[in-house]
């Protein structure tokens, strides 16, 4: 029975994680779009 306890603990664990990397992913993807954006506008209105 501790077997079957560690694979459901194991399984569980894993969820979160790949959940986490896409929104690691999703928060790195918005701040470059963030940034280029913010330079966009910079150069725009500087000229």
């Amino acid at each position: 029975m501790d077997t079957e306890k560690i694979d459901e603990k194991g399984a569980v664990e894993e969820l979160p994680d790949s959940w986490w990397y896409r929104v690691y992913v999703g928060v790195i993807v918005t701040t470059i779009i963030v940034i280029s954006a913010l330079g966009i506008f910079t150069s725009y209105f500087s000229s």
